[in-house]
């Protein structure tokens, strides 16, 4: 009886397996205890609907096989609706045919609990291998320590500090010389509220989890070179979550406010005083890998039609659903108390390209026909709109003026997907990368100085001189360095390409 059990198990920890260097193992907890409770309730099913015990595991194995596979077979064949009429149909057919044979299928159990058994094996083989002997997120930590203050530069009132990331908003002038569209009425709506355009700024790394860690930690990650050939994306979780910016500014009597998005490291932190997602509203929300689970399976369709928007969380009109959440909230998170440090990452204008420049929603069809430099900068339009927005509501609910830093952590995504394999810049040519790196950085830092401010700093200064402005330290400013990993395999292994980024003429 346990070879259907063993059989979805071993779909999960494959699943798992595949995508282990952007999971941690908590993430499989609840699929595995799901996906057991699952298995039992189709095996007891199958138990009572055929008098012959072997022809009920042949059968649960059977429906489990085309329930969790469904996912895969639909991308050979996109026809989603089709697809699930064709599998319920086979299904029917399967179960006739079991109950009118007169075979006992003994024998094929016996095969079946044996394959179950290796389908396990290999893929735990695995994940016991990278989680012992690959896995490092769990030894690392910030080596800087908390800066000095000094009490007598403290302002009377302490400001709220927002630090808010449009994920992939390019610099620019990279917009007007590769991607043919122009921002300039942003920038300039900037400018007007008092904000400082860094004209040169450049992202210090290629990928969001490599620059929030060293953003967020105010420190290049050329520390972490010692696992130059790991593809553990989760090595750096931890200086995201326990970020030395926030540890500082909560010694300073903040509170911490997060506003998550889908993506896991920045979805969630249990070092906030409060999270602000989607899924706060209400408790059927699913983590990344649960929903990949469930979009693999033949309940995905029906779970679309009949659930909320938000609790699915990854279709393209969920990804929507959750940036406009963000952008609701947020005006109402500036008018709780403070001091706060306010972190908002919003997963736009990366992809999916989910809203046309109007902020209208638009559908797959529609930008599959159109270039990616288009519905980029489409959606750019939107997001620049719901920025400015936000950006007056927050100055005009706030009673001491904020500190804003409105800076991305990387150029345009789909920049680096031109690369084949996506990311692996040992093979990027040097317009590549000067088309990747440039990207949106403006300040805005009421009642001090900005002579300390240049045109082409970088995200790991950005923290040290506004608490150098506003705290008193005095954290000296690092080189402005951009960095790339050869590979999705070698994630920590940098290379200095500043020099490439800074020759664009």
């Amino acid at each position: 009886m346990i070879a259907p059990i063993l059989f979805t198990l071993s779909f999960i920890l494959s699943l798992y397996q595949k995508n282990i260097g952007e999971l941690t193992p908590k993430s499989l907890i609840l699929p595995l205890v799901s996906g057991f409770i699952f298995s039992l309730v189709i095996l007891f099913l199958s138990r009572f609907l055929f008098k012959i015990k072997s022809k009920a595991i042949v059968f649960s194995i059977f429906f489990l096989t085309l329930f969790f596979f469904y996912g895969q077979i639909l991308s050979i064949i996109p026809v989603r609706a089709n697809l699930f009429i064709v599998e319920l149909a086979i299904l029917i057919l399967a179960f006739i045919l079991l109950q009118q044979s007169k075979y006992k299928f003994t024998s094929l159990v016996s095969y079946l609990r044996i394959l179950s058994i290796i389908l396990v094996i290999f893929p735990l083989i695995g994940i016991i291998k990278y989680e012992f002997f690959e896995r490092k997120s769990s030894l690392v930590m910030s080596p800087q320590s908390l800066p000095e203050v000094q009490r007598d530069k403290l302002p009377q009132n302490l400001p709220d500090i927002y630090y808010i990331v449009p994920d992939s908003f390019s610099g620019e002038h990279v917009f007007n010389k590769y991607f043919q569209h122009d921002i300039s009425g942003f920038t300039r709506f900037l400018q007007n509220k008092g904000f400082y355009i860094a004209q040169d700024s450049a992202a210090n790394y290629p990928k969001t989890f490599l620059s929030l860690a060293s953003s967020l930690n105010m420190k290049y990650l050329d520390y972490l070179s010692k696992y130059q050939n790991s593809s553990d994306q989760t090595i750096v979780a931890p200086l995201i979550e326990n970020n030395l910016v926030m540890r500082f500014l909560k010694s300073q009597g903040y509170k911490y406010y997060q506003m998550g998005s889908w993506w896991g490291p920045s979805s969630f932190n249990r070092y906030a005083d409060d999270n602000y997602t989607v899924r706060k509203q209400n408790n059927l929300g699913l983590d990344e890998f649960s929903h990949l689970i469930l979009t693999t399976t033949m309940i995905h369709p029906l779970w679309e039609a009949i659930s909320p928007k938000e609790i699915i969380g990854e279709s393209d009109e969920d990804k929507r659903s959750i940036v406009l959440y963000q952008f609701e909230t947020l005006p109402k998170v500036a008018k709780l108390p403070g001091p706060k440090f306010v972190f908002v990452h919003i997963i736009a204008p990366h992809a999916p390209y989910v809203f046309d420049k109007n902020c209208n929603f638009t559908t797959q069809d529609v930008t599959d026909a159109q270039p990616v430099e288009v519905k980029y900068a489409n959606q750019t339009q939107c997001i620049s709109k719901k920025l400015e927005n936000t950006i007056t509501s927050i100055l005009s609910s706030s009673q001491t003026p904020p500190v804003i830093l409105l800076e991305t952590d990387e150029g345009a995504r789909f920049v680096a997907e031109m690369l084949d394999p996506d990311d692996s810049w040992e093979k990027a040519s040097d317009k590549i990368i000067r088309m990747k790196f440039p990207i949106l950085a403006a300040y805005y830092l009421p009642g001090v100085s900005r002579d300390k401010l240049y045109p082409g700093i970088s995200p790991v200064n950005s923290f040290r001189i506004i608490l150098n402005l506003y705290f008193g330290t005095k954290l000296p400013l690092l080189p402005d360095r951009v960095y790339v990993f050869p590979n999705m395999q070698n994630l920590y292994r940098f290379r200095d390409v500043t020099d490439i980024v800074k020759n664009d003429k």
